[in-house]
């Protein structure tokens, strides 16, 4: 018993003694004053793909720093070492989406960018392992206090959740996730106010009225700008999405049958250059459509090829044709017209309107809906129209259009009464 004994004190010093040779032969130590400090490899950094080292100082012993490195990289060697990294949320973020990139779309990386830019708001110079529950929580509720909707704030949380579970688990940088287990129920007093039957300012639409002062300013704007009033000419009749409209081509116009054939949409590629551009599938199967024209688009839709046949003859050394209708005219032509560029046209024409609405180029396919409501077209022949999944915004903006119905039809009545009054009191 004694010898086993013996045998086993022998053996637990001897395993200790390799150890510490191992350790001796990978870290380096070194006594600073009346203490001592080792230096550990940990192994390559993840992030930056260099080798990592960790220093730690304050042993009363050389053994004492010895031991605690041997615990160190046993930990290595096993794989359980969480080492914590000074790398910023803005430093990773690039990182991230070129790790994620490789298993999505690029609608939906285009996504995750917006979301990507609000964070960056709030963390872009905090180090990751700084980064607390409260310090995440209180930007969720700050989104909140800016007004940002609630599909927002879920989409911008979705981002966070990717992009610390990738620091967490993926490359262990951060030891704890802030993400994990966030109290939404906040968000519910939210959903309660923006499903109150009002609409958003970017789910409003045009009247008519207005639509036809919209058409005829940009219309006016035609030797200026000759693409602008066929492009929200197109949008107001179409109800197109504006990266729909964008890339579409002079093929998918059906002139004979008065047809347009919806088939893709626009992406850009990695430069954001308005020559790299990409033409995606529609995120959903129901976005693939063909729908009709009437003779007075077909009409406009020749004037415009007339004036783009011409551009392209004075333009011919530099202009690159691909067959699309709307095309950049500026510094890569013969590319289509960039979304972002529509925008801006359409914020001048609200300006020059002293409109008192923000509105977007996804107004008017909101307009488009409203105005086939008023026209008494079914809510689904819309809905299949416009390439929609489901009819809940249609029947929102029903619910709004029906409204102005109803009060006009108040208003003549009352005019009308007002008449019979005159004649005859009561």
């Amino acid at each position: 018993m004694l010898c086993k004994c013996i045998y086993s004190i022998e053996q637990k010093y001897t395993d200790n003694l390799y150890d510490l040779i191992e350790v001796i032969n990978m870290a380096s130590f070194r006594k600073r004053g009346k203490t001592w400090q080792f230096t550990v490899e940990i192994g390559i950094d993840p992030v930056t793909g260099k080798r990592k080292q960790k220093t730690q100082s304050g042993f009363k012993t050389k053994k004492a720093a010895q031991l605690a490195a041997s615990e160190i990289d046993k930990k290595v060697n096993d794989g359980t070492y969480i080492g914590e990294s000074d790398i910023t949320f803005g430093e990773l973020v690039p990182i991230w989406l070129k790790y994620y990139n490789k298993y999505v779309r690029k609608g939906t990386m285009e996504s995750r960018n917006t979301s990507v830019n609000k964070l960056n708001e709030y963390f872009r110079f905090i180090m990751m392992r700084k980064i607390k529950k409260t310090d995440y929580v209180s930007m969720l509720h700050n989104l909140q206090d800016r007004e940002l909707s609630v599909n927002t704030i879920k989409s911008i949380h979705s981002t966070a959740s990717l992009i610390f579970k990738y620091a967490c688990y993926e490359i262990g940088i951060i030891k704890m996730n802030p993400t994990e287990n966030v109290d939404m129920r906040f968000l519910k007093s939210a959903v309660l106010c923006e499903n109150d039957g009002s609409l958003k300012d970017n789910e409003k639409f045009l009247e008519k009225e207005d639509l036809a002062e919209f058409l005829q300013i940009a219309n006016s704007r035609n030797g200026e700008n000759p693409q602008e009033y066929i492009v929200f000419l197109m949008l107001a009749y179409t109800g197109l999405r504006r990266g729909e409209l964008s890339v579409l081509k002079w093929q998918d116009i059906d002139f004979q049958n008065q047809t347009i054939s919806i088939t893709k949409t626009f992406s850009y590629g990695d430069t954001k250059a308005g020559n790299d551009i990409q033409l995606i599938s529609p995120k959903t199967p129901e976005s693939k459509r063909v729908i009709d024209i009437d003779d007075f688009v077909i009409i406009q839709l020749k004037k415009h090829q007339s004036w783009l046949k011409q551009f392209m003859m004075e333009n011919r050394k530099f202009y690159r044709d691909q067959d699309f209708i709307f095309v950049n005219t500026f510094k890569y032509l013969g590319y289509p017209i960039a979304p972002q560029t529509i925008y801006y046209h359409m914020t001048a024409i609200l300006k020059k309107m002293e409109y008192p609405v923000k509105l977007s180029p996804h107004s008017m396919r909101h307009t488009h809906a409203s105005l086939c409501i008023e026209a008494g077209i079914p809510l689904r022949d819309i809905a299949e129209r416009l390439g929609h999944r489901d009819i809940k915004m249609l029947e929102k903006i029903y619910a709004h259009t029906t409204k102005g119905q109803k009060k006009k039809t108040a208003q003549m009545f009352n005019q009308l009464m007002s008449k019979v009054r005159k004649e005859t009191p009561f």
